[in-house]
C-alpha cells in the first residue's frame, strides 16, 4: 500500500475545495529570487560543511527507490541535464532545500560522506552508501559505490553544472510559501505541509513536532486520541498540528481562503518564548485527553446513529482541539462529567444541515470554517455555563 492510499483510508478527505482560492494578497515586490550557478562538486562540499541544512524532521529523503537513486546517477556520468534546484536563503546564509531533495540526498547517500567530513549538517546518513543498480547505459558500473568508480567518472560527476533559483533571504514567508507551490510540479510533488516545514525551519517547526511526536507528553496524548491513524509519513501529522496551532493562535475569525495560506500565517505566529510555547503545548495535550475521554476511539470522526466506525475529520480535529483547549479546567471538568449526554448531543447536531455540510463539503471555504466554529461554539455553551 503506497503512502497517500494508507492516508485516504484513515483520513477523511475534504472535497469540494478545487476552486477555493487565495483571498490573501501579497506585494509582487517582495519576491526576490536570483539565479546561481554551481557544479555538483560546490554542492557536495557545502554538504560537507553543513551549508545546505535539511533538519532531522524534514521526513522526506526516502522517497525515491534504489533503481531512481542509481538512475540519477547515470545521468550525471552521462553530462545530462538536471532539472533546476530551489533553495532558501537563510539570514544565517546557510542554504534550505526547497526544490530538489530527493536529488541532493542521493548524493549525500551516494558519496556517504563521513561524519568526519561533515560539519553541523543536519541530513541523516543512510548506514550503507548507495550501491548503484539497474543502469541503463552504463553498465558497467552496476554494483558499485562511489568509491569503486575511477576518478574520471568520480570528476564527470563532480564538475556537472547545476542551476540554482536561490530564494533571498529576507523574503516573506507567505510569498516563499507561494513560489514554492507554483514551482512544486516534480515528479514527486511536495504536500503543502512539506513545503511549510522547508519555509520554517528553526523553533517554529520544532515547536510543530512536540504536539505530534511519540516523544513527548502531548505527541502521545495525540496519538491516543486519533487512535494513532494519523500517519507521521508525508507529515500528516504536522499538518494537523499546524491546523491546530493557526486556528488556536488567530481564531476563524482572521480567517480567509485559502486554507493552506492561512496556515503559513499561522505558523508564522508560533511565539519563540518558551512560556507561551509551553502553555500551549498544555493546553493542547488537555484537548487531546478531554477528546479521547468523551469520545474515545471515536474522537475526531463523525459518530452516527448506527456507530459505523468512520475516518477522521480534519474539520471536526480543527474545532474539537481548539475550543476543548481553550476551555478552563472547571469548564472541562464539566463537559467530562456530562460526556454521555454530550456524545449524545453531539450526533444529533451532526443532524443539522449546515454544520454537516461545513465539515463535508468545501470546507476551506469562508462561509464552511466560520459556521462549523459557530456551530460548535453554540453546541458547548449549555455545558461550560
Amino acid at each position: 500500500m503506497d503512502i497517500d492510499h494508507k492516508i485516504e483510508k484513515t483520513i477523511e478527505s475534504e472535497e469540494g475545495n478545487e476552486d477555493v482560492t487565495t483571498e490573501i494578497p501579497f506585494n509582487p515586490n517582495d519576491i526576490s529570487i536570483s539565479i546561481v550557478p554551481r557544479t555538483i562538486g560546490q554542492l557536495v562540499d557545502m554538504l560537507r560543511y553543513g551549508e545546505i541544512k535539511i533538519p532531522a524532521y524534514q521526513r522526506l529523503p526516502d522517497l525515491w527507490s534504489e533503481k531512481k537513486k542509481s538512475r540519477f546517477i547515470e545521468s550525471l556520468m552521462l553530462s545530462l541535464p538536471i532539472p533546476l534546484f530551489y533553495f532558501d536563503e537563510g539570514t544565517d546564509k546557510k542554504w534550505r532545500v526547497i526544490d530538489g531533495l530527493q536529488r541532493i540526498s542521493t548524493l549525500e547517500h551516494f558519496i556517504n560522506l563521513n561524519d568526519s567530513d561533515k560539519e553541523n549538517t543536519t541530513i541523516t546518513r543512510e548506514k550503507q552508501p548507495l550501491v548503484l543498480n539497474n543502469l541503463e547505459f552504463k553498465t558497467e558500473y552496476n554494483n558499485s559505490k562511489w568509491t569503486d568508480l575511477p576518478r574520471d567518472v568520480q570528476r564527470r560527476i563532480e564538475t556537472n553544472q547545476v542551476t540554482i533559483n536561490l530564494i533571498g533571504k529576507g523574503t516573506p514567508e507567505e510569498v516563499k510559501y507561494n513560489i514554492f507551490s507554483r514551482i512544486n510540479q516534480g515528479s514527486e510533488i511536495l504536500k503543502a505541509q512539506e513545503i511549510r516545514t522547508a519555509i520554517f525551519q528553526g523553533y517554529r517547526m520544532n515547536f510543530v513536532e512536540q504536539l505530534v511526536s511519540s516523544e513527548t507528553e502531548q505527541g502521545k496524548s495525540f496519538m491516543k486520541a486519533t487512535d494513532d491513524s494519523v500517519p507521521s509519513e508525508r507529515q500528516e501529522d504536522l499538518d494537523f498540528a499546524t491546523r491546530f496551532i493557526s486556528f488556536y493562535r488567530l481564531g476563524y475569525e482572521k480567517y480567509e481562503p485559502d486554507m493552506d495560506s492561512f496556515l503559513t500565517i499561522g505558523t508564522k505566529s508560533i511565539p519563540k518564548e518558551i512560556a507561551e510555547q509551553n502553555k500551549i503545548l498544555d493546553n493542547f495535550r488537555n484537548a487531546m485527553d478531554i477528546s479521547y475521554e468523551i469520545f474515545g476511539a471515536n474522537a475526531f470522526r463523525k459518530i452516527t446513529a448506527d456507530n459505523k466506525r468512520n475516518r477522521i475529520n480534519k474539520p471536526l480535529f480543527e474545532i474539537m482541539s481548539v475550543y476543548f483547549a481553550k476551555l478552563s479546567h472547571e469548564q472541562q471538568q464539566k463537559i467530562v462529567t456530562h460526556k454521555n449526554q454530550l456524545r449524545e448531543d453531539f450526533i444529533s447536531l451532526q443532524n443539522d444541515k449546515i454544520f454537516w455540510a461545513a465539515i463535508t463539503t468545501g470546507t476551506a471555504t469562508k462561509d464552511s470554517v466560520q459556521r462549523r466554529h459557530e456551530k460548535f461554539k453554540d453546541f458547548l455553551n449549555p455545558y461550560i455555563q
